[in-house]
């Protein structure tokens, strides 16, 4: 016990930074499951025929959409354990790559028929900005992979 300090302070502290330590590991757990659930759905859309403005050729973007959900739960998984640099600046490094290439192949290959209105512009922008997204936190984390930075938490 330190000088100065009850019982009860110690323990509150310890409790603090148990939480403050459990948090984000309670996260990454949560994300690597939603991205599992997220996979699911997209194998499914087509056969649900939902949402109506997607198209047959969606299915030429299940290959590289399912490496980049496998990736992002493996990344997930391995933070549970370890988010310190450089794993954490690698695996978001890693993620935000194919998360650009994902984005640039829905522009390629753009499975989107809108009916009515013509949306296709706004899903081209919501496209662009993904891709510039990506390429920023590109960036940052190879930024943070060189300089050796560690996350706050260290």
């Amino acid at each position: 016990m330190s000088r100065g300090r009850s019982p009860t302070a110690e323990l509150e502290e310890a409790i603090e930074e148990g939480i403050r330590r459990a948090a984000p590991r309670l996260g990454y757990l949560v994300a690597a499951a939603l991205n599992g659930e997220f996979l699911w759905v997209a194998h499914q859309l087509l056969d649900w025929e939902w949402p109506g403005f997607l198209t047959a050729e969606f299915d030429d973007l299940l290959p590289i959409v399912t490496v980049s959900f496998i990736l992002s739960i493996v990344a997930n998984l391995v933070y549970v354990f370890d988010d310190g640099w450089p794993i954490k600046p690698v695996g978001e490094l890693v993620t935000t790559v194919i998360g650009f290439v994902v984005a640039l192949r829905t522009w390629q290959v753009f499975p989107f028929e809108f009916t009515g209105n013509d949306w296709s512009w706004l899903a081209r922008v919501v496209l662009i900005v993904a891709m510039v997204g990506t390429v920023i936190g590109s960036i940052a984390a190879l930024v943070t992979l060189v300089r050796g930075e560690s996350s706050p938490r260290d």
